[in-house]
């Protein structure tokens, strides 16, 4: 026993320090841990920013908290352009690191990176300049525009770092460092959590900036973190190579990766936008509805995003395995993930059946909004018990280079059957935030068990990229 633990102390502490990086050879177990416990913190880290950013905002009162919500939705509808570089650079890069060719993956990562800054600028650019059209789009009155106007246009201007982050972060994961990408959150988080303290809240000489003083917070930690990622990418990164030859720009591979980078962002723009939609939806049923819709959210996030962690694994272990002719491999290393993945959100689902009123109590005070908190949070938790394949199936057809598959399936649940079932239930037979609710619960039903019958026909083993 003594033995077995001193083991699963030793590969822990290999996971974190990222020492090893083939993934191609040995013990399925062992690569999927060691892959997955660096994803798992990372993405951790990444929902702690989530949550001390609503802790702090929460103080603030509940236009805060709304302002926040319907910034951030904005800003997760822009990630899409992230999130769809992402998968690229983490299909491509896993796969010529599977191939041993370290020089091939530094060119497309660098041509990545300089996708990533051209479309981030867009963005920002076009998201600064309809700042309050989209707030007033999202159901937010003239006196809260005018109350979030210089916190929303912050964080618009600050997204080419959120995003680069992202994005290089899929970089370290397509190359199987996963551990960089976990300490770079966790220098971030730790930045940003100093800096809401002092910025919202004042200390010293410092003024007390309020709800600006989060975006403040944000922005600036993600500054200190792409600056450090790209040091690394460029100094310590053994599996990619770097050098003055990866930093020319290839305009066909360019091509390349933007079409299949295209597909992943349309991919993930589904769920966003829909999100963003479903905002103006529960936004007819009030104020209060839409704070315990929008904390419950938060709180979802923290809990959630461990397990894409996981899944990231799955799709870099997908990638490599493909890469190195050894599908069967692949196919063993995702069952494992998804195993793994559906007893952490079990265990979550759980706590969250029984606690939900209590989680929701630690961000607001208000009765009826922690009632529509705690309700949301109690649908939600049994659709976990259906997210651990979906996650750990979707990243892995991504790494495969199957991302229109997923795409489509995206489609079916988000825009054929959420949203228009939402607003059915939930404000044409009005059964009011229940009715909602209860059809985002049904959609990630349907999204699971077509996501496990796709991966089962075994397409996604053939797919060249």
């Amino acid at each position: 026993m003594l033995i077995k633990i001193r083991h699963l102390f030793d590969l822990f502490r290999i996971a974190l320090q990222g020492t090893e990086k083939n993934f191609t050879s040995g013990s399925v177990n062992r690569a999927t841990f060691l892959l997955a416990v660096p994803t798992m913190l990372e993405l951790s880290m990444e929902s702690l920013f989530v949550l001390v950013d609503l802790l702090f905002v929460s103080s603030l009162g509940e236009r805060a908290i709304t302002v926040v919500g319907i910034t951030n939705s904005v800003i997760i509808l822009i990630q899409s352009v992230a999130t769809g570089l992402s998968i690229a650079a983490t299909a491509v890069i896993s796969r010529r690191v599977g191939e041993q060719k370290p020089k091939s993956a530094g060119l497309a990562a660098m041509q990545v990176i300089y996708l990533g800054i051209i479309l981030s600028l867009i963005c920002s650019c076009i998201a600064l300049i309809f700042n309050q059209q989209i707030m007033h789009f999202a159901g937010a009155s003239n006196s809260l525009v005018a109350y979030g106007n210089v916190f929303s246009k912050t964080m618009f201007a600050g997204l080419i770092f959120m995003i680069m982050r992202i994005l290089i972060n899929g970089v370290f994961r397509g190359s199987g460092d996963a551990s960089m990408a976990m300490r770079t959150l966790a220098f971030s988080n730790v930045l940003n959590g100093c800096l809401c303290a002092i910025l919202i809240f004042g200390l010293g000489p410092i003024p007390a900036f309020g709800l600006l003083g989060a975006a403040i917070a944000m922005v600036t930690a993600n500054v200190f973190s792409v600056t450090y990622q790209v040091w690394y990418l460029i100094k310590g990164n053994k599996r990619i190579v770097i050098s003055r030859q990866q930093l020319v720009m290839v305009p066909s591979l360019m091509k390349r990766l933007l079409k299949l980078a295209t597909a992943g962002m349309v991919q993930y723009l589904i769920p966003s936008s829909s999100r963003f939609i479903m905002i103006v939806i529960v936004a007819k049923l009030g104020e209060s509805v839409l704070a315990g819709y929008i904390i419950a959210n938060r709180i979802i996030m923290f809990s959630v995003l461990p397990a894409y962690g996981i899944a990231n694994a799955a799709g870099v272990l997908t990638g490599q395995n493909l890469g190195a002719k050894q599908p069967e491999r692949a196919e063993a290393s995702i069952w494992k993930t998804g195993v793994f993945n559906m007893c952490y959100l079990g265990s979550i689902a759980i706590f969250l059946l029984f606690y939900a009123k209590s989680v929701a109590r630690f961000f607001t005070h208000e009765i009826a909004v922690l009632t529509y908190a705690a309700e949301y949070l109690q649908y939600m938790s049994i659709a976990f018990f259906f997210f651990g394949y979906t996650m750990v199936i979707s990243r892995a057809l991504n790494a495969a280079g199957n991302v229109n598959t997923v795409t489509l399936l995206y489609i079916l649940m988000f825009y054929i059957i959420q949203l228009p079932l939402s607003y059915l239930l939930g404000i044409y037979f009005q059964w009011g935030p229940k009715g909602i609710f209860l059809a985002i619960l049904i959609s990630e039903i349907v999204l699971s068990c077509s996501c496990v019958a796709v991966f089962k026909m075994g397409k996604w083993k053939t797919v060249k990229i």
